[in-house]
């Protein structure tokens, strides 16, 4: 076994001599960040890096979710990025099994790409399951993109609004140098011999942006052309979701009996499970596309734990989720769980690495800061959530 594995084995064993359970539960954070590299730890109270972490967990299975945060900031702009996936695949999912199909419904369109990543050998049409398995194995964009066209933007906000996020905003395709993200494209979806199973029209939605004000930030833009915009840049047309509404999404579909019933996805139980199947899985797991796990390692969509490692993680490991990476802001939202240890945990947070806060221009520390602190603080809430001691 490699250095690296031990010590990744390592992370991952109770830590009898911890201590940290008060009825207020105010010294957990303390107890994590000591469990983490002290240059690590410090960056946790770091306003330079705009840390947002939030952890729910209790015994698997069983009880009532305790809830702990660490400055949580819901009402200012980060970059969600890929993070929106997640939202987007549900609704997806709730709107073809309101049509009486499943996973196999193939959507495609009756019109050309509007704008967005959308290579020239994308699939006209696609399964809704292979479109999942795009999205959470390697974030591939151009899933999103065909969702988003899907569903349309008034719609998804109509939903989401219902659901409880009414600040939630997809707004944006994935890589989108258009503006036009109001209009999507008519479609159809089709079986596998390419009977049209439903059709869906042309849509122009209405324009929204951030909810929260102005979503300005930063100390410069760079545009494509190579040029540089000095100043703060305008984020408030760009995809948001606060940290929160983020993992309540995930809870709602990993615990449905613990959320209110005006917030549970409206899923088939088998479609339920197999989701959260698919977004258990590793690249290599994949076949569907096969993904080649040296290009793609376990740590390449999944933060927590792994992130700053390019090996396996543990077979007893399940890590359910979504994460995000764009701008230099790193965010992961997570349901973990573990064979043979009693607790079950949603972990979620994010942090900003860009210390020259320019935007789009590729310099960010993700290798060097931000994939370790993330990584560091999933093992470190991990192993003190495991670890033998009194609370319940």
């Amino acid at each position: 076994m490699k250095r690296r594995e031990l010590l990744l084995t390592a992370s991952l064993l109770p830590l009898t001599s911890l201590s940290w359970a008060k009825s207020d539960g105010s010294d957990f954070w303390p107890a994590v960040f000591a469990q983490m590299p002290a240059p690590l730890a410090a960056v946790a109270s770091n306003p330079q890096y705009r840390v947002q972490i939030l952890c729910q967990y209790r015994r698997l299975g069983r009880g009532r979710w305790k809830k702990t945060a660490w400055q949580l900031t819901p009402t200012r702009w980060f970059s969600t990025a890929s993070v929106a996936k997640l939202p987007m695949v549900l609704l997806a999912c709730e709107r073809v099994a309101a049509l009486g199909l499943d996973l196999q419904a193939r959507i495609g369109f009756s019109q050309t790409p509007i704008g967005g990543e959308w290579p020239s050998d994308e699939p006209d049409f696609e399964s809704l399951e292979r479109s999942l398995v795009r999205i959470f194995t390697i974030s591939e964009n151009t899933p999103f993109n065909r969702l988003y066209d899907f569903l349309g933007v008034d719609a998804m906000h109509a939903r989401l609004t219902e659901l409880g996020y009414a600040s939630a905003r997809l707004i944006s395709r994935m890589s989108a140098p258009v503006r036009d993200n109001t209009r999507t494209r008519a479609g159809r979806i089709v079986d596998d011999a390419g009977r049209v199973l439903a059709e869906f029209p042309e849509r122009i939605g209405t324009a929204r942006s951030f909810a929260f004000g102005e979503a300005r930030t930063g100390s410069g833009f760079l545009r494509d052309d190579g040029t540089l915009a000095i100043g703060p840049h305008d984020f408030s047309k760009a995809n948001f979701i606060a940290l929160a509404d983020s993992q309540q999404m995930l809870k709602s579909l990993v615990d449905p009996a613990s959320v209110p019933k005006v917030q549970r996805w409206a899923l088939p139980e088998s479609m339920r499970r197999r989701i959260l199947e698919i977004m258990a899985m590793m690249p290599r797991e994949s076949t569907n596309p096969a993904y080649p796990e040296q290009q793609y390692p376990d740590g390449y969509g999944r933060f927590f734990i792994v992130g700053d490692v390019k090996i396996r993680k543990p077979d007893s490991l399940t890590l359910t989720g979504k994460t995000g990476e764009a701008y230099g802001y790193l965010t992961d939202v997570e349901h973990i769980t573990q064979t043979g240890y009693d607790w079950e945990c949603l972990l979620s947070a994010s942090i900003y690495v860009n210390a020259d806060d320019i935007f789009n221009d590729d310099v960010y520390e993700y290798e060097a800061l931000g994939y370790p602190f993330l990584a560091a603080l999933g093992r470190a809430v991990w192993s003190l959530l495991i670890s033998d001691r009194s609370s319940s």
